[in-house]
């Protein structure tokens, strides 16, 4: 609910703005007209006040279907001018009850026939008016579900309502906390298990989701998979080879690649040049350019961050992310402790920040995703900041992929649609716009054309990253093992704890990645406690592996993710320090 909350106030304040603008030039036309004009005018004030007051909302609520909002801003606008009406026409001092309530609306229709007449004539008119304004010949409605920052939202918005003739249909773009995604649909999905058939608690027709959530999403029987018939138009032959494994989870296609993402290097040029450095290419370049003036950085942001970071140093040794025990993983660990101290802002560095340090000339390199072309380049003018796809380790130059896929929502009401929309946003045309207007990286090679030539060799080093990038496991625990990523992150490198201690995160995360996971299907009586006895495991692991609490409720018919006998996650581990 409180999600309304801002386009709630948005319309309220149109609604008290218009009810301004009518009632000033209502006092203005009583003062200016002469004879039968100025009656009018005195007659028709206070209808149209009341017209803008109670009809604008409603026209803005109602093109949109928002009709939950439409009725909360009407009882808002009704709980203000009541106690007006009842002050004016009720009887000496206010009664509550229904007939106290009726009684002064009856005597202000007694006192005023026409003029009300007329105010209800014209919001009659609105709201009439408000069902049919309309695009010609759209039928239905998407509701499309992003993670976008205001700008990106606007953009796309923009380019959604250029392809909206062609779908036929209108776009509902959602814009929500992507941490709140999975459990939001988790329980849609739940309810419309137990619901009758003429139901459907599924509001969502299209979701855009970041490729870590896919085996969690697919697991948890959140999406639904894709028409066998409609794949060739999905996965263009030009899709780009790196991504096409995020199309399917154990065999069934469920994804669409829409957005993807990578980190490049990001540098200064003209300030490495001044300590007479170039840009790193190997790990012993990036360690002496550190030691010697080069303000470096990594993403060691608790979280995601972090976490990838630790992935792409390990997989560059020709470690393992899932186990943390061999060869590559400890020369990795050792690399970054070695590093940490010629790094020290980098326990702050995400994808914001970067560009902030950058910006503000405090680093000279740094590693950021590929948005940090268009913020750092493109709107603050930072053409000094060039990029290179990165440096290599000792085995490879690694990069993970990131980036969004797109899924239907199990049960969601116009899938038909959603598909279809799919299917038009991974058009050549839809991509290159993309690419063009919010400096998203394309899905497919042949929308890499015509690219602005200032922008060109970022796009270069943005191929050359993609080339060398490599899926995260789509298995449903992902979540767990980045925790425990992060988790060896910060105690290693952050805190500087002993490499010894690698071998307690090691031991879970090779337990995590090991277990063959369960769906448990949620049955009447179910809970947490019963669930996780009946696997051998806790309610506390039950719920991290959800991403939930164990006070979330649980509804029949949903699926649980349960890693059968699994005693202890790495948010059990205690600091190093």
């Amino acid at each position: 609910m409180f999600d309304l909350l801002p386009s709630v106030v948005s319309d309220l304040i149109a609604g008290l703005a218009a009810s301004g603008i009518v009632a000033g030039g209502a006092v203005f036309a009583r003062r200016v007209a002469r004879g039968t004009a100025q009656r009018f005018a005195n007659w028709l004030g206070w209808p149209a006040v009341a017209t803008a007051f109670f009809g604008v909302p409603l026209l803005l609520t109602l093109i949109d279907e928002r009709w939950v909002q439409a009725a909360i801003v009407l009882g808002v606008q009704l709980t203000v001018t009541a106690p007006i009406m009842l002050l004016r026409f009720g009887p000496e001092g206010l009664h509550l009850s229904l007939p106290g309530v009726i009684q002064p609306l009856v005597r202000f229709i007694r006192a005023y026939p026409w003029r009300t007449l007329t105010t209800v004539f014209l919001l009659i008119t609105i709201v009439l008016l408000a069902l049919n304004l309309r695009p010609d010949g759209l039928k239905g409605r998407v509701v499309f579900v992003v993670a976008l920052d205001d700008t990106e939202l606007l953009v796309l918005r923009d380019i959604l309502d250029q392809l909206e003739p062609e779908l036929g249909a209108e776009v509902f773009l959602m814009n929500i906390d992507p941490s709140r995604l999975v459990a939001r649909l988790d329980s849609m999905v739940a309810a419309a298990a137990g619901e009758e058939e003429e139901a459907n608690p599924v509001k969502w027709d299209l979701v855009a989701v970041d490729n870590n959530k896919l085996g969690l999403l697919a697991a948890k029987e959140l999406v639904q998979e894709l028409p066998a018939e409609e794949l060739v138009n999905l996965y263009p032959a030009s899709l780009m080879i790196s991504l096409r494994p995020l199309r399917a989870f154990e065999g069934t296609f469920y994804f669409v690649p829409f957005r993807p993402n990578v980190k490049i290097a990001f540098y200064n040029e003209a300030k490495l040049a001044e300590e007479g450095l170039e840009p790193p290419q190997s790990w012993d370049d990036l360690l002496e350019t550190a030691k010697n003036g080069g303000r470096v950085a990594i993403q060691g942001h608790p979280g995601p961050a972090a976490a990838v970071t630790l992935f792409e140093f390990v997989r560059a040794a020709g470690g393992d992310p899932l186990t943390l025990d061999d060869d590559g993983s400890r020369e990795a660990i050792r690399f970054l402790k070695e590093l940490a101290p010629y790094i020290p802002g980098s326990r702050t560095v995400q994808f914001d920040t970067a560009n902030e340090l950058l910006i503000d000339d405090q680093v000279y390199l740094v590693d950021n995703w590929t948005f940090a072309i268009k913020v750092v380049v493109e709107d603050f003018g930072k053409e000094e900041i060039k990029a290179n796809s990165g440096w290599s380790g000792p085995e490879q130059e690694s990069h993970v992929l990131g980036g969004d896929v797109l899924a239907v929502p199990k049960g969601a009401p116009n899938a038909d649609l959603a598909v279809r929309l799919i299917e038009l946003l991974v058009s050549k045309e839809n991509q290159k716009a993309m690419r063009d207007k919010l400096t998203w990286m394309p899905v497919r090679l042949d929308a890499y054309d015509g690219v602005d030539p200032r922008l060109d060799p970022y796009f270069e080093a943005v191929r050359n990253a993609f080339a060398r990038a490599e899926i995260r496991p789509t298995i449903p625990q992902w979540p767990l093992v980045e925790d425990c990523l992060n988790g060896a992150f910060q105690a290693l490198i952050v805190e500087g704890g002993d490499i010894g201690s690698l071998a307690e995160w090691s031991s879970i995360l090779k337990e995590i990645s090991s277990i063959q996971y369960v769906g448990h299907r949620v049955e009447e009586g179910d809970s947490f406690e019963s669930v996780a006895s009946r696997y051998d495991t806790t309610p506390d692991v039950l719920a991290e592996v959800n991403r939930t609490t164990t006070q979330a409720s649980l509804a029949d018919g949903q699926i649980l993710l349960v890693l059968p006998e699994l005693q202890e996650t790495c948010s059990d581990v205690p600091s190093s320090t």
